[in-house]
Order: C-alpha cells, then structure tokens, then sequence
C-alpha cells in the first residue's frame, strides 16, 4: 500500500490536514494491482501508520470475509460483515479501525491499470466501469452475487500468487480485474440510468475530471464548459442524463464533500478550511455550509465521530 511503509503529506496542503497515500507494490514496484488479505494489509506497517485517517491515490476494494466492525469512508461509519463490499477511490478518506476480528480480500489498483470503459449492448456509453459499480461507495453483497464475485477474486488471487513480473501476467491480472468489475456490475449497474450517446458521455467524463481538479478555483458552470470544450446547455444536458443533478449542484456537492472531510478528519480551523477550499472570506464559507449543509461548519464537526470531534 505505501512503499517501505512511508507515507507522504499531501503536496500544498497545510500540515494538520489529512494524509495522502501513494501506491506502492513491494513485490512488483512496476505492477498496478496488489491482491492480499486485510491482516496482511494491516501488519505490513507499525500500527501508528493507519492511526489517522487517509487519502489512498488509488483504489480499495475490499471484499469483507469475516467477522464484523467498522471502517471509516469519507465521514461515515460504515458497519461491516462477512459479504459487505467496500470500494475506496482515489482522493477519498478512509480509515481502518484496528483491533476487529476483521479479515477481508483486498484488491488495491491504480487507475491507469483499469481498462477505460464498458460498451454496453445497444451502443449506449457507461464512461470508465469503476465509475458504475458499487454507486455508494459500500454495498451487502446478496448470497448469488456474493458467490460470483467470491468465484473471480478466488481467480486473480491464484493468478496473482503466480505472477512473475511480466507483461503477460500483468495483462491477465488486468483482465481479471475487469471480470471481477464486470461481475459486480452485473448486480449493480443500472442501464436505464446511464443511457447516454458517446458524446454527452465524454462530455461528462470530462466534467467529473475538471471538476476534481478545479473544485477549489470555481464554482461557475461557464468556466467548466469553456475548460472541456462544449456549451454549457451541453453541459447540463450530459450532467442531468448521468447523474440527474445539474452542473450547479454537482460543483456544489463536491465542495461540501471536501469541505465534510477536512471538517471530520482535520483538526483545521474553518477559517483555514475555507481558504483551501477557495472562500475569500470565512464568512461566505460558513453561509455556503449551512445552505447545502445543512448545518454550520463547526456543528457538523462535533456531529461527527471521528478521531477530531467534540
């Protein structure tokens, strides 16, 4: 998970806040995807290492075998137990919570390892398959999707344990992962709600991209649509099919999302919270927060059961 079990602080990020992960294979530095049980992931570093919450570069798919506890994603609480399915992208917050009579397969892999996208049956375009599976990030695995989805982590796990470092077993472990992807789609992936010509696709696709690396510039839907090259009616037309939610919102919601995790999992100042996430002044920080929060920045601290809360 991190290369002789370092860590690196995330780049332009004050100290107090949270903790970036690089991946790192120490069996095959060159190779994208590790596969390993959760006690292995959990012993290869001093336990002070996953005392605090991270922000993984990569994915996490752990597939819970048993025992039950809890694992932290984002600012939730998420309760797990043998068939639970938790998958964290790259730029989430996670945290493991040690001492649980917990074990899991785990599956870490870059984004550069996965295949670029699923053609679905009429033409339609579903954008990269990592983006359609397990939509909220956790899900309880039903007995015949549980069985499928054991049936091919079983299978990259044997050809993992068999890989030598090369080329060909690096494109047979990529194509497993996309079985194992695949498998869960089947359970999880709804058609009817990513119906979407190519062009609207890329055009979304190229949003969500611009989007994580401008949340913090600019909120106006006009500057994301000049950045990916359409109109802005295109835009919203490509947003509302993908996601039903408007551009607006979608900048809105990804604001709040990284506005809730430096409040969880940082002992950051809301003033310093709001200069990271591009507020001119904290006051307009804490208006935006009660509008799309729900509640003041501090109250949804102390709200929280994380390591930083009242």
């Amino acid at each position: 998970m991190v290369k002789n079990g370092q860590a690196r602080a995330m780049q332009g990020l004050p100290q107090q806040s949270i903790l970036g992960v690089d991946y790192a294979n120490p069996k095959f530095p060159e190779l994208g995807i590790e596969s390993l049980c959760l006690s292995e992931l959990l012993g290869r570093v001093p336990p002070s290492h996953f005392a605090s919450p991270q922000r993984p570069g990569f994915h996490l798919l752990m597939l819970f075998t048993s025992g039950s506890g809890d694992h932290f994603l984002d600012f939730r609480r998420v309760r797990c137990k043998a068939g639970t399915l938790v998958h964290a992208r790259p730029g989430q917050v996670q945290q493991f919570v040690l001492g649980q009579a917990l074990e899991a397969d785990v599956l870490l892999f870059t984004s550069e390892f996965l295949f670029p996208a699923i053609p679905a049956p009429d033409g339609a375009a579903f954008g990269p398959l990592i983006d359609d599976i397990v939509p909220e990030d956790v899900t309880d695995l039903q007995p015949d999707a549980l069985e499928s989805v054991v049936s091919v982590m079983s299978a990259i796990q044997r050809a993992y344990s068999k890989a030598d470092g090369s080329k060909l077993s690096a494109t047979i472990l990529q194509h497993l992962l996309h079985a194992v992807l695949l498998t869960i789609a089947i359970y999880y992936l709804k058609c009817d709600a990513r119906r979407m010509t190519d062009s609207l696709s890329m055009i979304f696709q190229r949003f969500r991209q611009a989007l994580e690396a401008k949340f913090t510039q600019t909120r106006t839907v006009e500057d994301y649509a000049e950045a990916i090259g359409c109109s802005a009616k295109s835009l919203r037309r490509a947003c509302m099919m993908a996601s039903d939610c408007s551009p607006k919102s979608l900048i809105e919601q990804r604001l709040i999302l990284e506005a809730k995790r430096l409040l969880a999992h940082t002992g950051l100042t809301v003033e310093a919270i709001a200069a990271e996430l591009g507020f001119s002044e904290p006051t307009n920080f804490v208006k935006f927060f009660r509008r799309h929060g729900g509640m003041r920045p501090l109250d949804f601290r102390v709200k929280f059961p994380g390591p930083h809360s009242g």
